[in-house]
């Protein structure tokens, strides 16, 4: 089997080949670095070393067009202030954490109803600048016969969806949520109409494996931000709207990607017609095991495998492994991953360790 035909599989509830090893969230750079400290060959690409695959994502920009004008407005001996592409004030630390630097959000780009309706102008969902830069004939033919998986992934909302508010800022959203819902309907309205309208020319021409909605931020370490009260009054007729026409454009699997712990969620979504799940963040209490016992194969999973194993060292990784995968993978509809980037309190002997468990593992 090719990559593509591997997850295809996986997600038709079948049995591959193997494992894939699969990349869900990238290696960062920093680790790059500290690996060529623990041994990693100088000028080696890490995909390659580490047999990672992964998808190759449609480029779709979901942007405004046109953005903000990136600039600093503000700077002390800690932070540097900056107003980002989506107009949003944002505060960054100097001194660099893990990776990447710590930041914040300060302010919104929309304050008033006024303001949202002048950003829809930015949101021309028909923008030839959305669409990949080689769209033609010959890019539809290549994602039609590619040996790699090609996904789309969706932002919900502008601005980077809730985790700035969608350009309210997410305190203000989250009290906009109960002082004028009709304002939120407006947006959540505005933006599935914004985003049928940008699939639509690439969906009629091609058929893509998945796609990723991706709501970051909507919950965190012991819930979610929002009831499932809210998410069925607000949320749910919109992406109701955009999960059926995505599906009816024959896209069978369609996922939510978020970190924190989105179990109370999780009915709500696979009412939507959403049916695939990852990161699966372990420190959020999210556990694969669980949701597969829970929900059988309604679900598709793809992540759980807890970054606190890949900072320790081998038996850290296998106590993980194998108190898990095998018992997912023999169920059906798992890919395992990393639930979280791959940073550089992870050592390479111990990454390298978990490619090797996933690589041998016996499949059927």
């Amino acid at each position: 089997m090719n990559q593509r035909e591997r997850l295809r599989t996986i997600l038709n509830l079948g049995k591959p080949d193997r494992l894939p090893v699969w990349d869900l969230e990238g290696v960062a750079e920093g680790t790059v670095r500290q690996w060529c400290l623990e041994g990693l060959p100088l000028g080696r690409d890490v995909s390659e070393y580490l047999g990672l695959e992964r998808a190759e994502m449609v480029p779709v920009d979901t942007d405004p067009i046109p953005t903000f004008v990136p600039r600093t407005i503000g700077e002390d001996a800690e932070s540097v202030t900056t107003i980002d592409n989506y107009g949003f004030t944002v505060r960054t630390l100097k001194e660099r954490a893990i990776s990447p630097k710590f930041y914040y959000y300060i302010q919104g780009s929309v304050a008033s109803r006024e303001d949202w309706q002048r950003m829809k102008r930015r949101y021309e969902p028909h923008d030839i600048r959305r669409y990949p830069k080689a769209w033609s004939p010959d890019l539809v033919e290549h994602y039609r016969t590619s040996p790699r998986p090609i996904g789309l992934r969706l932002t919900w909302g502008p601005g980077r969806g809730i985790k700035n508010g969608h350009m309210l800022g997410l305190e203000k959203f989250l009290q906009t949520i109960y002082d004028d819902p009709a304002f939120v309907e407006d947006i959540f309205d505005f933006w599935a109409d914004f985003a049928v309208e940008l699939l639509r020319p690439l969906l009629e021409q091609t058929t893509v494996d998945f796609m990723w909605i991706h709501e970051d931020g909507v919950a965190y370490k012991n819930s979610t931000l929002i009831s499932p009260a809210t998410y069925r009054k607000l949320w749910f007729p919109y992406v109701r709207r955009v999960v059926d026409f995505v599906r009816g454009r024959g896209v069978r699997v369609v996922g939510h990607y978020t970190s924190g712990n989105i179990a109370p969620l999780i009915p709500s979504y696979l009412q939507t017609g959403i049916n695939l799940f990852a990161p699966l963040e372990c420190a959020a209490g999210l556990d694969a095991v669980a949701l597969r016992r829970t929900y059988g194969q309604d679900v598709l999973l793809m992540g759980n495998v807890a970054r606190e194993a890949l900072m320790g060292d081998r038996a850290a990784v296998e106590k993980e492994f194998y108190g898990k995968v095998p018992w997912l993978v023999e169920r059906g509809g798992y890919v395992p991953a990393p639930d979280d980037m791959i940073l550089p309190d992870m050592p390479l002997d111990t990454v390298r360790h978990y490619t090797r468990l996933v690589r041998d593992l016996k499949v059927g």
